[in-house]
């Protein structure tokens, strides 16, 4: 089932959403911001000699830095608690759903990381991240959580750990036709991608098609 989360701004908003490369760190966060410059720049987008496939960590990454569309926004607090990050996170999913680019091929770039850099609870992130995604998958959104020893595998290589960052972090982008593998593990989510990506075939056929897509991936 989705979750009931919903997309409400806080009262008291305090989230800046910007330009990770292009924009002036907000006091007291520059160490913070090179650190996160130097990793999607260095690690995200280029190769490396464990991901299994050709190409860069994540191919968007890139393209997305060149448009300056890769923006960043910061959540300070080493105590915080479920609220307090998923008021956050709705804050910044409203800002990226109304901010530019919105009707070109550029808006598939766009890209949102919010950071909690003083953070170390990160069972409070996976549970935040998988809330949401249930949530906004079926609105075309992929959101997806980075942190320090994290565990998930790689899809082209088990032994590799895409995930593992810097920084606590939750990061929000458009979906693609490419994500198909991250839609197999659950019927809601392998529907939501073939309502996007194959909107001809009849929504029975694709709902029997998402169910036969989860039980191959599971066996």
């Amino acid at each position: 089932m989705y979750s009931t989360t919903t997309l409400v701004a806080p009262a008291d908003s305090s989230i800046t959403v910007a330009s990770l490369f292009t924009s002036t760190p907000s006091p007291g966060l520059e160490a913070e911001t090179g650190v996160l410059r130097r990793w999607a720049h260095d690690h995200l987008s280029r190769s490396h000699p464990e991901l299994g496939r050709k190409g860069p960590v994540c191919p968007f990454t890139g393209p997305s830095i060149k448009k300056d569309l890769f923006q960043v926004a910061f959540m300070r607090g080493a105590e915080l608690e479920h609220d307090d990050v998923s008021s956050a996170l709705t804050e910044v999913i409203r800002d990226f759903q109304t901010s530019e680019p919105l009707d070109d091929s550029d808006e598939m770039l766009k890209t949102v990381i919010l950071v909690f850099p003083d953070l170390d609870e990160y069972e409070l992130i996976d549970q935040i991240q998988a809330e949401f995604k249930n949530l906004f998958i079926k609105y075309g959104l992929m959101v997806g959580q980075f942190y320090p020893g994290c565990t998930e595998q790689g899809l082209w290589n088990p032994d590799f750990r895409p995930l593992d960052a810097p920084y606590a972090m939750i990061a929000i982008r458009h979906m693609t036709a490419g994500d198909y593998p991250f839609m197999t593990g659950s019927e809601e989510w392998t529907t939501a991608y073939l309502t996007r990506f194959a909107p001809g075939i009849p929504a029975r056929v694709r709902n029997e098609m998402a169910k036969r897509i989860v039980v191959g991936a599971c066996a």
